[in-house]
């Protein structure tokens, strides 16, 4: 499981050490659905930047 977090309004792709902030965990098969961004961004209340959806789907 990845996860994305939202820190003082910016978004990351944790891979490491655990950030604060509000997060949500992406399995990886979720990785692959169409309607990955609408669903993080109503988990986040805002809408999420595309260049977070391109490092989750590199992964």
């Amino acid at each position: 499981m990845t996860r994305v977090v939202r820190v003082n309004g910016e978004f990351f792709v944790q891979t490491t050490k655990r950030l604060n902030g509000r997060g949500a965990h992406v399995c990886a098969t979720c990785l692959s659905s169409p309607n990955l961004s609408k669903a993080l961004s109503r988990s986040f209340k805002s809408p999420l930047p595309t260049t977070i959806i391109d490092q989750l789907v590199q992964k």
